[in-house]
């Protein structure tokens, strides 16, 4: 046996037991062995099949599921080299299925699945758990392997229950046979005190009796009165005693069938304590179910509020998304609204540039306008020099001979004169 700590090790399904030919009615193993090989003895050890508790071992003793009375076990002389496999009597079609094992050593708790499937032999498909056996009651192949199946938070507390529910019914029956026991025992005490006593009696009233009739055969029938007086006061005495004594044996037989009664009562009061067991297990059980219920409600109920938290994050998302477009869309605004600003900052600045080009355009054409009329003055000027000049040629004409270089000479100045004021107005 080698020296490993009773907490360094865990559960195998061993090569050689992945498969069997079982008779349906003779005795199949369920195979589990600790790795490595140590001493399972002061262990707890528990198994399943689905959620129901089969076979439980605590304190070094064996307990049967409720189910499963008469027809499991374990090995009490392997549990020394680690082997912990569940022993099933009277193979049914029934006992395939899927079982759990759980070895537990102080803090420290190992499992493993074991599937018990009926199927072809080597390299074949494996037939399903739960299928019945086309071999009634005939030989049937069984795959023994470690299973990958996951137990669930409410299989594991339907398996807790199970498992307190048989220990609570072996510890009930424990107490109960150790109770009737000692009941049961002190009365055989008494019983024995009682037949003691008469069996004193008995061989004291023996020996009066031989004492009697050796004095009648050494006095003879003609010996002293007063001797057989005395004698028969004797055995008066010793009739009283016997009276006593049977008064003694009937108060001891009345106080017997008291006793007797007692047990009678207590049997009955056991077997009302064993129907209100069998209620409180039902109503443990009612509860159990009552507790399933409010446990899917509450899945059902944590479920709603999931997709509520879901549905109201996606809700949240999608505000977020209208939030983060409208910021979007602000942002593209507010620069519009910059680059409008710009526009009419530089805008502003060309009016204001064109205001002072018009002011001085319009101080430029008032001086124009200031000017031209100076000028028109002094065309209005030039053209009463003419109409004089006209006059006088007009005068002249009659002398065209001699005024005829005049007349050209004022026509040259006059033409001078125009063309200077053409230059002006321009």
């Amino acid at each position: 046996m080698a020296t490993v700590s009773s907490n360094e090790f865990h559960l195998i399904v061993p090569d050689k037991a992945h498969s069997a030919e079982v008779k349906l009615g003779s005795d199949a193993t369920v195979p589990c062995h600790l790795s490595p090989e140590i001493s399972a003895v002061d262990m707890e050890i528990r198994w399943f099949k689905e959620t129901e508790c089969v076979c439980l071992y605590k304190n070094r003793e064996v307990t049967e599921g409720r189910s499963y009375r008469g027809r499991t076990g374990l090995s009490t002389e392997e549990l020394d080299r680690g082997n912990v496999s569940l022993k099933l009597r009277e193979f049914k079609e029934s006992d395939i299925g899927v079982y759990l094992c759980q070895v537990i050593s102080e803090d420290k708790t190992e499992e493993i699945t074991v599937g018990v499937e009926e199927g072809a032999k080597k390299d074949t498909d494996v037939q399903p758990v739960n299928q019945p056996s086309e071999i009634q009651g005939r030989q049937v192949h069984l795959t023994l392997h470690e299973s990958n199946s996951t137990w669930e938070e409410n299989q594991k507390m339907k398996m807790e229950e199970s498992a307190l529910i048989t220990e609570l019914e072996v510890n009930y029956a424990r107490v109960l046979h150790q109770t009737m026991f000692k009941l049961f025992k002190n009365q055989g005490k008494k019983l024995e005190q009682t037949e003691m006593q008469l069996k004193a009696s008995e061989m004291d009233l023996e020996r009066v009796l031989k004492q009697l009739e050796t004095i009648t055969e050494k006095s003879g029938l003609l010996q002293n009165e007063k001797c057989i007086d005395m004698k028969e006061s004797h055995i008066q005495q010793i009739e009283k005693q016997l009276l006593q004594i049977t008064k003694h044996i009937e108060e001891k037989q009345i106080q017997l069938e008291e006793k007797d009664t007692q047990l009678e009562n207590m049997s009955k009061q056991m077997n009302e304590k064993e129907k209100l067991l069998e209620c409180t297990i039902k109503e443990m059980e009612t509860s159990k179910q009552q507790l399933e219920t409010l446990r899917q409600e509450k899945m059902r109920h944590e479920e709603m509020l999931e997709k509520k938290e879901q549905l109201r994050i996606s809700e949240l998302n999608e505000k977020s998304k209208c939030l983060e477009e409208t910021k979007s869309l602000l942002e593209e605004r507010d620069r519009k609204i910059k680059d409008l600003e710009k526009e009419k900052e530089r805008l502003d600045k060309e009016l204001q540039d064109k205001d002072r080009r018009l002011k001085d355009s319009n101080a430029k054409l008032m001086q124009t306008v200031r000017e031209v009329e100076k000028k028109q003055n002094q065309i209005q000027g030039k053209h009463t020099q003419l109409e004089n000049i006209h006059k006088m040629l007009s005068e002249k004409m009659r002398h065209p001979e001699n005024k005829a270089k005049e007349l050209e000479a004022s026509t040259c100045q006059s033409k001078e004169k125009e063309t200077e004021s053409t230059n002006l107005e321009k």
